[in-house]
């Protein structure tokens, strides 16, 4: 699946992405969350989360996909889907988690996250997903707002630990 725009590509992910996923992925993390999070923190989360080693095994996981978004060869955003993943309430159900979705601050307000979030939706839906699911921070509106407008319902909540402190993330869904 490719979906291009006059300036953008949405596509999979290949391996030799690796490197500059991984940078895409701790730069875009930290400009969502370091001001709301200690410097330790953020270092011990993106420390773990983000290492090429990681984005590689990721990449080599046949329930793991991501989508990049670029302009002219420049990864500005990007979403990684983990399939036959399930929630709490979700059991009975073909599940597919967006585990991460972001873009770029610079690019945010040109329809990009919904484009995105589309590309995902169309990827879950040929893979016979029943339902997307993904965890949201309680204190990001912003993102709240987005999920609704995509479709999305609150159906829960989990934790979720960033370096030693424990936040809470609202879990959100959308039938497909």
């Amino acid at each position: 699946m490719n979906a291009t725009t006059t300036e953008f590509t949405i596509r999979p992910a290949q391996w030799s992405d690796a490197p500059a996923l991984r940078d895409l992925m701790e730069k875009t993390f930290v400009d969502t969350y370091a001001s709301y999070n200690t410097p330790a923190n953020m270092q011990l989360y993106t420390s773990t989360r983000f290492g090429l080693a990681q984005v590689q095994l990721e990449l080599q996981d046949e329930n793991v996909h991501y989508l990049i978004v670029e302009k002219q060869s420049e990864f500005i955003g990007f979403a990684k889907l983990i399939q036959n993943h399930s929630a709490e309430g979700l059991e009975s159900k073909k599940a597919v988690e967006i585990e991460r979705i972001y873009v770029e601050k610079t690019y945010h307000g040109q329809q990009l996250g919904a484009q995105l979030m589309q590309a995902c939706l169309e990827w879950a839906k040929e893979s016979a997903a029943e339902v997307v699911w993904l965890g949201v921070w309680e204190h990001n509106p912003k993102a709240i707002r987005f999920y609704e407008k995509m479709g999305f319902e609150r159906f829960g909540a989990h934790t979720f630990t960033l370096g030693t402190e424990v936040q809470n993330d609202f879990l959100m869904k959308r039938e497909i």
